[in-house]
C-alpha cells in the first residue's frame, strides 16, 4: 500500500492535481463574472468567437449606417428649407410680373421699379443657390452630386467640374484651340549657342577687355556663387545658364536652357499671368561693347531689354458624349475661358490640363466621365447598400425651360407676360425638386433608419447571447468551483500528513 511508502505520496499528488483544476475553474468563473463576457479569448469558444466577431462588426456598421441616414435626413432638410425660401421668392416675382402686365395705373417708371424688385429677388435666389451648404458642401448650385471621373490622366491633371447645368451625363471631351505658352526671352545668335562656346563668339555680341556686363531677370540680379554675375569675354553659354538656374531668388520663377541653337529664359508657369523681363547692362570701357543678339530684339548700344508674357490655354468642351466640332464654339461645344493651363466656365467649373495637352492645339476625346446630381448615402452594412438622389442647380440661369429665369424683364407689358410663363416653369421645377427630396427623405432615409434600428437590436441580441455571461449559470459554476477548491485544499492537507504514519512503524 502507498501508506507504507514515503518517496511518492500519490494521494497528495492526486489532491494537488484536482486543486489545480478547480482553481483554474474558479479563475475562469471570476474572469467571466468580472468582465461580463463568457468568451474572453479564442480558447473559451473558438466557433462562438468567430460568429460573435462577425456580429459585432455588423452591429458597429449598422450604427454608422444609422448615423449616415440621420445625417442624410438633416442634409435633405437643409436643402428643402432653402428651396422653400426660393419658392416664396418665385411667388413674389410672379406677383410682380402679373402687376406689371396690366396697363392700369402703370407707367414706365412704375414698371422699372417693379423690375428692380425682380432683379433683387433674382440676386437673392442666386445667393441661396451658392451659399446653401451642408458641412461645407454646396447643395443647390448643381455641384452637390456631380460625380466626375478622369479617364485620361495624360490629358487632364485635375478636374473641378461643379455642375453639368443643362448638359447630359456622359463622356466629356476637350478641344484645345489656343495652346498655352510660357513667357520667354530667346537669343538670336546664328547657331553659335553651345554650352562650351564663349558668348562673345556669337553674332553681334562683343565684350572687350575691361567691359563689365550685368544681367537682371524680373528685376533680380543674376548671381554667380553668391556674388553678382559679371559677364566677361570668356564667359560661356553654359556658365550663364548655370548662374541663372542657381540664383535662389529666381528658383521656381524662370529656367534657362540651351535648345538647338538658341538660349532661352522661360518662366516656369504658363499663361498671361506669367511674365519675364530680361535686361543686360554694360559699362563700355573698351569702346567696342555690343550686346545685340543676346535677345531677339536687334538693339544697338549697351542696354538691351526684353519683356514677354505667356499665353493662356483656350478651348471648348463637349459634354454628354457629344463629338467635338470644328471651330471654336461650334455645335454642342461650350467655350471655356483659359487661365494658364486651366479651362474654366462660370456654370460648369474648371478643368486643369497637363502641360503636354495644354501646350498643343488638338482634340482630346472622352477624357472624363460625368454624372450629374447624384448624392449617395451609405445606409447599410454591406458594400453597395446605398441610396441616391439628385439635386439640380437652382441658379437663375438654370431655372426655366423656354428661357432662363435670369432673363426675365417686366419693364414692358410683353416682357411681363412672358416672364409669368418663365416663372411658372421655375416654380414647377423647384416644386418638383422639393417633392422628390421629400419622398426620398420619407421613403428611403427615414424608413431605412427605422429598419436599421430593428436589425441592430436583433443582431446585438444575438451577439450578446453568444458572448455575454449568463450570471445565473456562472454564479452556480463559481459556487461549485469554490466548494471544490476548499475541499481539495483540506484533503491536500490530510494527504500530506499521511506519511507521518510511517513513523509509527519505525518506532515499533
Amino acid at each position: 500500500m502507498s501508506l507504507v511508502r514515503i518517496n511518492q505520496n500519490i494521494s497528495s499528488l492526486n489532491a494537488q492535481r484536482n486543486l489545480e483544476l478547480n482553481a483554474a475553474r474558479i479563475g475562469r468563473s471570476i474572469e467571466r463574472l468580472s468582465s461580463g463576457l463568457r468568451i474572453n479569448r479564442g480558447a473559451d469558444d473558438p466557433a462562438g468567437l468567430v460568429i460573435s466577431e462577425l456580429l459585432r462588426a455588423q452591429v458597429s456598421g449598422l450604427d454608422v449606417a444609422q448615423q449616415n441616414a440621420s445625417q442624410g435626413v438633416n442634409l435633405i432638410k437643409t436643402a428643402e428649407g432653402a428651396l422653400n425660401e426660393v419658392s416664396g421668392l418665385l411667388r413674389q416675382m410672379r406677383d410682380l410680373a402679373v402687376d406689371a402686365a396690366s396697363d392700369s395705373n402703370k407707367n414706365a417708371d412704375a414698371r422699372a421699379a417693379l423690375q428692380s424688385q425682380v432683379e433683387s429677388a433674382l440676386s437673392t435666389v442666386n445667393t441661396i443657390a451658392t451659399n446653401t451648404k451642408y458641412a461645407g458642401r454646396a447643395l443647390l448650385d448643381g455641384s452637390a452630386g456631380t460625380n466626375v471621373t478622369i479617364v485620361d490622366n495624360t490629358t487632364v491633371a485635375t478636374e473641378g467640374i461643379t455642375s453639368l447645368g443643362t448638359q447630359d451625363d456622359g463622356y466629356i471631351s476637350v478641344q484645345v484651340a489656343t495652346a498655352a505658352e510660357q513667357a520667354v526671352s530667346s537669343s538670336d545668335t546664328g547657331g553659335n549657342v553651345v554650352a562650351g562656346n564663349a558668348i562673345t563668339g556669337s553674332g553681334d555680341i562683343v565684350i572687350g577687355a575691361g567691359d563689365t556686363v550685368k544681367l537682371y531677370i524680373n528685376g533680380v540680379e543674376v548671381q554667380d556663387g553668391g556674388g553678382a554675375l559679371s559677364i566677361v569675354p570668356a564667359t560661356t553659354w553654359g556658365e550663364l545658364q548655370t548662374a541663372i538656374n542657381t540664383t535662389a531668388a529666381l528658383d521656381g520663377a524662370v529656367t534657362a536652357s540651351i535648345s538647338g541653337t538658341e538660349f532661352h529664359i522661360k518662366t516656369d508657369a504658363y499663361g498671361s499671368a506669367a511674365h519675364v523681363t530680361v535686361s543686360y547692362e554694360g559699362t563700355d570701357v573698351s569702346g567696342t561693347l555690343e550686346l545685340r543678339d543676346l535677345v531677339s530684339d536687334t538693339v544697338t548700344g549697351i542696354n538691351v531689354f526684353e519683356a514677354d508674357s505667356g499665353v493662356d490655354v483656350a478651348g471648348d468642351v463637349a459634354f454628354g458624349g457629344n463629338a467635338l466640332t470644328a471651330g471654336v464654339g461650334g455645335g454642342d461645344d461650350v467655350t471655356f475661358t483659359g487661365s494658364g493651363l486651366a479651362l474654366s466656365h462660370a456654370t460648369y467649373g474648371s478643368i486643369t490640363l497637363t502641360t503636354a495637352a495644354a501646350t498643343a492645339a488638338a482634340d482630346y476625346d472622352n477624357v472624363m466621365y460625368a454624372e450629374e446630381g447624384q448624392l449617395s448615402f451609405q445606409i447599410g452594412y454591406n458594400s453597395g447598400d446605398t441610396a441616391s438622389t439628385s439635386i439640380g442647380s437652382i441658379k437663375t440661369v438654370d431655372l426655366g425651360t423656354t428661357a432662363a429665369l435670369s432673363t426675365i424683364d417686366i419693364s414692358t407689358v410683353a416682357g411681363a407676360s412672358t416672364a409669368i410663363g418663365i416663372i411658372d416653369e421655375a416654380i414647377s421645377q423647384v416644386s418638383t425638386t422639393r417633392g422628390n427630396l421629400g419622398g426620398f427623405q420619407v421613403n428611403e432615409l427615414e424608413a431605412e433608419a427605422r429598419s436599421l434600428a430593428v436589425s441592430r437590436e436583433n443582431l446585438a441580441a444575438s451577439e450578446s447571447q453568444i458572448r455575454d455571461t449568463d450570471f445565473g449559470r456562472e454564479m452556480a459554476e463559481f459556487t461549485t468551483a469554490q466548494v471544490l477548491v476548499q475541499s481539495a485544499t483540506a484533503f491536500l492537507a490530510q494527504s500530506n500528513s499521511l506519511a507521518q504514519t510511517v513513523l509509527a512503524l519505525i518506532r515499533g
